[in-house]
């Protein structure tokens, strides 16, 4: 049998939208959950007021007028998700869903990832909706991170081959002296290569006496530690 995924607004989220529209009032749009359905698929019902067994809840971390967002993280799972809800922040269930069966693993499984959830919420009157995400929510994936140093260039930051006299790729030892001669503001005229390589190193190991700069620094890359 060729299964149909979809969602529903429930009983409770069309009455709250009714009252909404009626008093000119907002839906607090505030959590999103998955649940397994205990293990078999099911047709969402109007009357539903919880999902039939819900595994995990978040808050959701980005919303339009048309969709919800949030992230699983890495370290939820071991379940798989066939069902899927959107509660309000007095924990009504408004819209309900099912959805592909997806295994969430978790990390002792030898296997994890993070994950984004989506709903279309665009059924829901957007007049009703009220967009106030908590920042403080936010979550990033462990992609986004990495990308975010790989592509870093921020001025606290100073190109390794400053440093990396043997060309092998790395600041193997380094002894500093950071004398404080230049001023703040003072054009120092550094020798720059033909092509500066992406590897970066944080001037924080360098800069002694903290003035936010690398002042003076005598090298000894002796290729080894």
């Amino acid at each position: 049998m060729t299964q149909e995924f979809y969602s529903i607004i429930t009983n409770i989220g069309l009455n709250k939208i009714q009252e909404a529209l009626e008093n000119g009032s907002k839906l607090d749009l505030k959590y999103i959950a998955v649940g397994d359905s205990n293990g078999f698929y099911y047709e969402p019902d109007i009357e539903q007021t919880a999902l039939k067994n819900e595994r995990y809840r978040t808050e959701i971390t980005e919303l339009t007028k048309m969709t919800a967002k949030a992230l699983i993280p890495a370290s939820v799972g071991g379940f798989y998700m066939r069902e899927f809800g959107i509660f309000d922040s007095e924990n009504n269930l408004l819209l309900v869903g099912k959805q592909p069966e997806t295994y969430k693993p978790l990390e002792t499984q030898g296997s994890f990832k993070e994950l984004w959830i989506k709903v279309v919420i665009i059924a829901i009157n957007p007049d009703v909706i009220q967009i106030n995400v908590d920042p403080t929510i936010q979550m990033a994936s462990t992609a986004w991170v990495h990308n975010l140093f790989d592509h870093h260039t921020h001025p606290d930051l100073m190109p390794i081959w400053l440093y990396d006299t043997n060309g092998n790729g790395v600041v193997d030892t380094c002894e500093y002296i950071d004398g404080g001669t230049f001023t703040d503001g003072e054009v120092i005229d550094l020798p720059q290569p033909p092509l500066v390589p992406q590897l970066i190193m944080s001037t924080t190991i360098y800069d002694k006496n903290g003035n936010g700069i690398v002042d003076e620094a005598e090298n000894m890359d002796a290729g080894e530690f």
